[in-house]
């Protein structure tokens, strides 16, 4: 049933593109393959976080996304970004082909999935994987601005966001080279997030560092610790994000915070901690997850009731 529609769909987007979106160009995605796009999109479906970001940033609103990691609705960070109305198609790695044939796309960017779902969508119109997992979110954004043709777009954000790396750094000060402990909490318990998450990536770029303790490989983030180990989550300031304003997470840190393990730390008991938005800070992120993580760190460092720490840190 799902080809018979895809065939279908092919025959009216191939009616239906516009005399300027005809021309079309070789791309590679993420894993090397040649695509065929055209050469000016302008019906762009975005099936994950850091594909719709990337898109927004470089000036364009697509027609159609999924919903923000572990939200019902568009990423919580971006609604401000977002110029015009978007189309829902689905959850995370959960895209409703149905939805998607409606739209007639003439360029959908992608997450990785699995073959036969990268086959299905490309029967609906050119698909293009733009990351792999772990890769830093400039290469991906360097990529996903060559797929839309929009090189001199992506220049541009670039050199804005290399401002802000620069007025983020004079607002840091003599905090600059000190750690930050970034923490996932889950229903179960709490996570750190390992060193070459998203969020380390801004981390670094800012002057700062992520603890001793949390330099594990990968960017994925640890096993929820018990509150016996939550000595792990120590740093100079810390971070702590759920990826939803509410629920079974939420909860468990609320009550995790009256435990005597949890008010213990000295991050803690210093006030240099602060609640973020998980989506933002503990997923795959892209340009415009980017500036929002530094405006955080700022903001983090510069708590008017932060005190110094009772020791230093042991390595």
């Amino acid at each position: 049933m799902l080809f018979r529609h895809a065939a279908l769909a092919l025959a009216l987007i191939f009616t239906s593109i516009t005399a300027s979106a005809e021309a079309t160009r070789v791309v590679k995605d993420a894993q090397g393959n040649e695509v065929i796009v055209p050469e000016t999109p302008l019906r762009v479906i975005t099936l994950s976080e850091i594909d719709l970001d990337a898109t927004i940033a470089l000036g364009m609103t697509p027609i159609g996304t999924v919903n923000g990691r572990g939200q019902q609705t568009l990423p919580r960070y971006l609604m401000s970004e977002i110029a015009g109305p978007i189309q829902i198609v689905g959850d995370l790695n959960r895209p409703n082909m149905e939805a998607i044939l409606e739209l007639e796309p003439d360029l959908i960017l992608t997450m990785p999935n699995r073959p036969e779902v990268i086959a299905l969508l490309n029967e609906i119109a050119p698909t293009v994987v733009t990351f792999s997992y772990g890769e830093n979110w400039q290469n991906v954004f360097t990529r996903t601005a060559n797929i839309l043709n929009r090189n001199e777009q992506a220049s541009a954000f670039m050199t804005r966001y290399n401002q802000a790396v620069t007025d983020a750094k004079a607002a840091i000060g003599d905090k600059l080279g000190q750690s930050i402990s970034v923490v996932r909490w889950n229903p179960k318990g709490p996570a750190y997030m390992f060193r070459d998450s998203f969020a380390s990536q801004v981390i670094y770029d800012a002057g700062m560092v992520r603890p001793p303790h949390q330099q594990d490989k990968g960017h994925t983030h640890s096993q929820s610790l018990s509150l016996e180990a939550l000595h792990h989550l120590e740093g100079d300031w810390m971070v702590i994000g759920t990826l939803s304003t509410n629920g079974e997470a939420v909860d468990a840190m609320e009550q995790a915070k009256s435990t005597p393990a949890f008010k213990q730390l000295q991050v803690i008991q210093a006030q240099r901690y602060a609640a973020v938005d998980g989506s933002l800070w503990t997923s795959v992120g892209g340009p415009l997850a980017a500036l929002s993580v530094l405006k955080d760190i700022v903001n983090l460092v510069n708590q008017p009731t932060a005190t110094p720490l009772a020791r230093t840190l042991e390595p």
